[in-house]
């Protein structure tokens, strides 16, 4: 039987396609390790407000970090009316706002704006504006600012 030999283009061709996917495949076991927590707490913070806040559908999800980190999700109950349902990060009792109650955050968003979060501050509701430099902290029903930190 006769043996080929593979040409060294061939040969480099192999080595530089495996260098690529090895490269491709740390990426991408990188990036799964470093989203999973996001993730994980997304999902059991969505289960929760199902369970104990009848959220029915979730639109949006968020992790504020004030004076401690609380994770809220924003949808629609029952009722289809909508919602916020506050989860602290370790144990205390989960928070649920009538978000028709309270400031709309369109009315926070400035041009320079990067996310508006709902979130706890001294155990009350408050919006958390992120923003390139800093954030601010609103009151929840009343819009005025609560606190303010820039970087």
């Amino acid at each position: 039987m006769r043996k080929h030999k593979m040409s060294v283009v061939s040969q480099i061709t192999i080595g530089i396609l495996s260098v690529i996917l090895a490269v491709y495949l740390a990426f991408a076991a990188y990036f799964l390790g470093a989203t999973h927590p996001y993730t994980y707490s997304r999902q059991q913070v969505i289960a929760i407000a199902k369970e104990k806040a009848h959220l029915k559908t979730a639109e949006a999800f968020g992790v504020a970090t004030t004076n401690e980190t609380t994770y809220a999700v924003i949808g629609l109950d029952q009722k289809n009316k909508q919602i916020g349902v506050i989860v602290p990060e370790h144990k205390g009792n989960l928070t649920v706002v009538d978000l028709s109650k309270g400031v709309s955050p369109e009315q926070l968003k400035t041009n320079t704006t990067t996310s508006i979060v709902l979130g706890l501050y001294e155990n009350k509701p408050v919006w958390q504006v992120n923003l390139p430099s800093g954030f601010k902290i609103y009151d929840f029903k009343s819009g005025h600012v609560i606190l303010s930190l820039n970087a």
